[in-house]
């Protein structure tokens, strides 16, 4: 699974801000609304669309105006929530083109604490990748209104993979496996958790994807100090991934992400509307990070791949 982050080129259509006579709202894709300056959109077509959670550069003339304020983030302007940014692009340049490259614009990565690295080790043999998901404001479309969908808690840590193969087990994080080390924040869960260990002996063939948070990202939980903790958000057979509800069942003895809710039928509006507000983790007494949606049975689709994909919410981009 590999999500795409891009720049796209988007039609404008100018739509009136019900609060700032100087202000437009702009819609892109399925669930992005875009504050702009009416004045600078007059009369043009097109713009690159720059998603929230994305750094410019600021070195730039198109991005001067940002230094100091590079990562691109969620804001509410006269009431109206504004998602990432827009930039003018010329009237010739296709519609729906790739321009974060040649803008310079990357994505921004939450750093880990530094004791978390560890070594690389080598990788597993099968196909055991690293995971990551689409937005679903970009792709929306992949679901069927009314789709009975599968909706679990995002939690803001670090994505880990775990896997039992000729006796040993294997432990990696998002990109690399890694070498065992009393210091490394993967092999701290296989200490805390042995049946997490218990699990993959008995499941040879699974991989074990989770998310290992606590004491890792500035969202804590309600963890005590130095306290890591591990839920576990998806399992892969060989190459296939597995039915939600199977996949829980499967695993119960293991500790699971949050379900918000296991047949919600599709409606973007009320999808949005889940992302927002507390975390269901007991005691963590903030905001969630956001939501994952799942079909409830597996399935691909020819634009995405998978069809999983996740909501950031804006309270959490606004923060």
């Amino acid at each position: 699974m590999k999500s795409t982050h891009v720049v796209e080129v988007v039609p404008i259509r100018l739509e009136p801000h019900p609060n700032a006579d100087s202000l437009s709202i702009v819609r892109v894709f399925d669930g992005y609304t875009c504050c702009v300056r009416t004045v600078d959109w007059e009369g043009k077509t097109k713009g690159a669309y720059i998603p929230p959670d994305s750094i410019v550069d600021s070195s730039r003339p198109e991005f001067s105006f940002l230094a100091g304020h590079e990562r691109i983030k969620v804001k509410k302007l006269r009431g109206i929530v504004s998602m990432g940014l827009l930039v003018p692009v010329a009237e010739d340049v296709p519609l729906g083109i790739d321009l974060a490259e040649s803008l310079g614009v990357t994505h921004y990565d939450p750093p880990l604490p530094l004791s978390s690295g560890g070594e690389a080790a080598p990788a597993p043999a099968g196909y055991r990748p690293a995971y990551d998901v689409d937005t679903l404001r970009r792709y929306a479309h992949v679901f069927t209104p009314g789709e009975p969908v599968w909706i679990t808690e995002k939690i803001h840590g670090a994505s880990a993979r775990y896997c039992w193969l000729a006796g040993t087990m294997h432990v990696g994080s998002r990109t690399e496996w890694k070498r065992e080390g009393k210091d490394n924040l993967w092999w701290k869960v296989v200490e805390s958790y042995p049946e997490l260990t218990e699990f993959c002996r008995a499941n040879p063939d699974i991989t074990v994807y989770g998310e290992v948070y606590g004491n890792v990202q500035d969202l804590k939980y309600g963890a005590g100090s130095g306290e890591i903790r591990f839920a576990v958000f998806d399992l892969l057979k060989g190459a296939e991934w597995i039915n939600p509800a199977e996949a829980r069942q499967m695993a119960s003895t293991l500790p699971w992400v949050p379900l918000l809710s296991d047949h919600t039928l599709f409606d973007l509006k009320t999808i949005l509307e889940l992302a927002e507000g507390e975390s269901l983790i007991a005691n963590a007494n903030h905001i969630r990070e956001g939501i994952v949606v799942k079909p409830l049975l597996e399935r691909t689709h020819p634009e995405i791949g998978r069809v999983c994909l996740k909501v950031v919410s804006n309270g959490y981009l606004e923060r």
